[in-house]
């Protein structure tokens, strides 16, 4: 009989993996978790410069709300009383080309469908038809994902929003609804979360997105890595090991069931069950023909691309009248070096929560997606930030010479902090062939491996990885 040191093992400690060892470890099982960094929480991570904090990679958070996925997470380790989420409402401003006035995007749904409604009235069956086939597909995507056996047998009768529309992008769901075109943008708006056009964002990984911010945009007050030493906390509370730099060098075998894994550092850990929560296609090249049919379909996808991100500090009186979140689309590209610009966003946190940015000044962030997946050089960069912050400037005069920048950080940061190439922001790119029941599931048919994360159902996003360790934790614990 195999004797295994731990029950299960998790590689990566970014979100995904963290709520899948704690959901674990408060069914007692003994798990570890294992991560190449020195700090946690892949993306979800602070940074502090000139007596500002910064959530350094994420903007604000869906599901914190009254029946959200974090807050249905948090509540289930009885911990929602250790925490504090912060409100954003709205939830974001834009200013669209064309469009003299910006549009606020409400941090509710009903809230935000209402809205539409009242500013579209011949279209308002059409826009409640919108939103409940993005509820039906949340909803069927979760419980796919939480189901034992095969799901494939009784698919159509069982998740018919799901097999209607998988192949959908959203911009021919918006088509087949005959929405006009500022509505469906409206409607859209919040597509720039996945960094596709509607053109080419899949339909499901829209609604995924558009449903977790159905309960509002929230910060997690003291930065978002009190979310992250939240979970690690209470990992260690019950028997659970969180080994920081330890990075995995390859999975082992015995007799085609994966046992464990070997460490960088020649060190062999064993246990029931190997959890893949991270960006595994180095550790799958490395770990023999046994992973050859999953490394060969990690080789087949695209991975989402990255931001470029500077850090400013602000007067407080130059910003008290702005919203904490914008975002600004570009009438005609702008050009920086061989870049084009065409939308970037600005992001207030001190607006939300006044303790990450010292008295008198705010907060301020200007992120630019990058979506190929070539970083720019240390001159290409300078460029860019300085074309961001003259289209700021012009968007906001009263920040001429108010701007004091404090650091950037661009896709090969960001991938030292995660693991993920090229610092992809989203894992798969949440295009229709990579999205929903055709994204990886959380068990790749290996014996003793399942898989958790942003490459893994649901998608991208801290709701989208939450979600993924609760799927992963489920189907560990029901023997899938």
């Amino acid at each position: 009989m195999t004797t295994h040191d731990y029950d299960a093992l998790i590689i990566g400690a970014g979100l995904g993996g963290l709520t899948t060892a704690a959901l674990l470890a408060k069914q007692g099982l003994r798990v570890c978790i294992l991560e190449k960094n020195q700090h946690l929480g892949g993306y979800a991570v602070n940074y502090e410069s000139h007596g500002h904090r910064f959530d350094v990679a994420t903007q604000a958070l869906g599901g914190c709300g009254e029946g959200g996925i974090i807050q249905n997470i948090l509540g289930e380790l009885e911990l929602l009383d250790r925490i504090r989420f912060l409100p954003c409402e709205p939830a974001r401003l834009y200013h669209f080309p064309d469009d003299d006035d910006p549009f606020i995007q409400h941090g509710f749904l009903h809230a935000q469908r209402d809205m539409l409604c009242a500013m579209y009235p011949g279209f308002a069956d059409e826009i409640h038809a919108c939103y409940k086939v993005f509820g039906d597909i949340f909803a069927e995507l979760q419980e796919i994902g939480a189901a034992s056996g095969n799901p494939v047998f009784g698919f159509s009768r069982n998740f018919p929003t799901l097999a209607r529309y998988s192949r959908f992008t959203v911009q021919e769901f918006f088509a087949e609804l005959q929405l006009p075109q500022g509505l469906q943008v409206r409607i859209g708006a919040r597509s720039g979360y996945c960094m596709l056009p509607l053109s080419k964002l899949s339909l499901v990984a829209f609604a995924c997105t558009e449903m977790s911010y159905a309960g509002g945009a929230w910060m997690v007050a003291g930065g978002v890595s009190r979310l992250v030493d939240l979970l690690a906390s209470f990992i260690e509370n019950h028997r659970g090991r969180v080994v920081k730099r330890c990075r995995v060098g390859k999975l082992l075998f015995d007799g085609g069931e994966v046992v464990g894994v070997q460490t960088s550092q020649g060190e062999t850990l064993k246990a029931a069950r190997t959890i893949l929560a991270a960006d595994a296609q180095a550790i799958l090249a490395r770990s023999g023909a046994g992973c050859g049919p999953l490394l060969a379909k990690y080789q087949t996808m695209t991975r989402s691309g990255s931001y470029l991100v500077g850090y400013y500090q602000v007067p407080a009186h130059c910003v008290q009248d702005m919203q904490a979140n914008i975002e600004v689309r570009l009438a005609a590209q702008a050009l920086a070096g061989k870049r084009k610009i065409e939308v970037y966003y600005l992001l207030i946190p001190s607006l939300v929560d006044k303790t990450s940015a010292p008295e008198g000044f705010h907060s301020l962030c200007i992120s630019l997606p990058l979506a190929d997946e070539s970083a720019p050089d240390k001159h290409a960069r300078h460029l860019l930030r300085e074309a961001l912050e003259q289209l700021v400037v012009a968007r906001y005069p009263r920040l001429k010479d108010n701007l004091k920048f404090l650091f950037e950080l661009g896709p090969e940061h960001f991938s030292l902090m995660t693991g993920n190439t090229n610092g992809s922001a989203y894992g798969w790119a949440q295009t229709v062939g990579q999205s929903g029941i055709h994204r990886l599931g959380n068990n790749p048919r290996i014996n003793g491996l399942y898989l958790a994360g942003h490459w893994t159902m649901p998608g991208g996003g801290i709701a989208g990885v939450m979600t993924s360790g609760k799927l992963c934790a489920q189907t560990v614990l029901a023997g899938g």
